[in-house]
This record gives C-alpha cells, structure tokens and sequence, in this order.
C-alpha cells in the first residue's frame, strides 16, 4: 500500500532569498533552506525590479515553464520597494497558478487555488508602509548628501565605467574652445569635419555651464574666506567700524 502524502509535501516550492550587498547576510532567511528543493539568492538593491535581477530572471523561467507551484519569501520587502511593482509579481504568478508564502506571515495569498483576501489586504497594507519607508530614506539620503556638501566633505563618486563630465570636457577640448570663442554649435561641428554631432555640442555646453558655475561657486567661497580672515585682522587692530562698513 502507498503512502499517502500531504498535498503539502508534493508542492514544488522556490525559496527565493535577497540582501542588498555582498556584506550583508541572507543566514536569517536561509534558516530550514535544506527543506526546499529550489533556492534562490540574489545580492542587489530591492529597488532592481525582480524579473530583472540574477536570480530573479531564472525564478521567471521557472514561472513560465511551470516548473514551480509556490514561491516563499521572509518578508515581503524581499520582492520589491513599492506597492506597484509588489501587486504585479503577485498578480503575475497567480495568473499562472503559483502561491506567495510570507514566512514572517506565516500566510499564503492563494488558498485552495483562491484568492485569500485577508493576505493580500495586509501585502497591500505592509507594501504601503515600505514604500513610505524607502522614500523617506531616500530624503535622508539627499540630506545627508546636503551636509556633507555644506561641510565641504561630499565627493560625488561617478559609476565605474562611467566617463566624468571633467574627462569628457578634456576629450573634446577643440570644441570647447570654439565654444568659448563665441560659436554656434553648428559651426563648431563644421569645422570638427563631422566627428561631433549636435547631441554631443549640446553635452559639451550643459558639461561646460556647469563647470562655468562651479568655478563661480569656488571662486565666491574662496572670496568669503578671504574677507573673514581680513574681518580677523581689523577685529584684532581696533578697526570694528572698517569691519561693520566691508560686511554692508
């Protein structure tokens, strides 16, 4: 006689796993990992849509083959950082016939193969307060990036691989220099003999108007500290009256 099995045990389950960095740890979330018969495990940014990430594109594969009848997750932050992004993959594998399981839930949003409500009011709900959460921290981080400018202590680190507007402006010096000279853009194409096209001018001028205003920034900055350290000298020779009379 055959054993009979738990509907349960014959499920083919995916357990898809994600940390943001390679120093960050997916253990937690890992734990009883020896009870699925697929793992998954990305290291990105929960910002990177699923379907376009490493592992996120075979659990895809998976999806659409069939090769899978429920995915489980930690958390639901797992999956995405917005309400969006996070109701599309549900609705995506439901349309398929594939369960989500909420391991910190300990809920499945298809039950029977329906729909269960309760879960996807509190996905709705808790997909709600992450997308808050993320946008808050984004506000940090723009602030964060405003006091260290501020301070003087921000650098502006550029993507490797990606060419900074100072080494782009250096590439082409020629057509700076027309461009300082007072030409238009077309004739400073002209007299390149083609090797500029108008999308690379119009960087050239937005690279250069910034640098333009940068150096203006500098060149302020480097004044007002002048004029703080000649206040110094007035200030220590009696002189508070030529001080009142330069800060006016």
């Amino acid at each position: 006689m055959k054993d009979n099995k738990n509907k349960e045990d014959l499920k083919r389950v995916v357990l898809y796993v994600r940390c943001s960095t390679i120093q960050q740890s997916t253990e937690r979330q890992l734990v009883n990992s020896e009870d699925y018969e697929f793992i998954l495990e990305d290291k990105c940014s929960g910002t990177i849509p699923i379907f376009e990430r490493d592992k996120g594109k075979l659990l895809k594969v998976m999806i659409d083959e069939g090769t899978i009848d429920e995915i489980q997750i930690h958390t639901i932050d797992r999956l995405a950082r917005n309400l969006k992004s996070l109701l599309g993959f549900i609705d995506y594998i439901h349309e398929r016939g594939i369960s989500l399981y909420i391991k910190n839930l300990g809920m499945r949003t298809l039950v029977d193969g329906k729909m269960n409500y309760v879960m996807k009011m509190m996905v709705s709900i808790l997909g709600s307060f992450g997308e808050v959460e993320n946008e808050i921290r984004k506000e940090r981080q723009l602030e964060g990036i405003e006091i260290a400018k501020i301070k003087g202590k921000y650098k502006n680190r550029t993507p490797r691989g990606k060419e900074t507007p100072s080494a782009f402006l250096k590439k082409h010096s020629k057509a700076v220099d027309y461009l300082n000279m007072g030409m238009k853009g077309s004739e400073v194409i002209r007299l390149m003999d083609g090797n500029l096209n108008k999308n690379t001018v119009t960087k050239i001028k937005k690279y250069m108007k910034k640098d333009r205003k940068n150096l203006s920034i500098e060149i302020m900055e480097k004044r007002k500290v002048e004029v703080m350290k000649e206040s110094d000298v007035y200030k220590e020779l009696g002189l508070t009256e030529y001080v009142d009379l330069k800060s006016k």
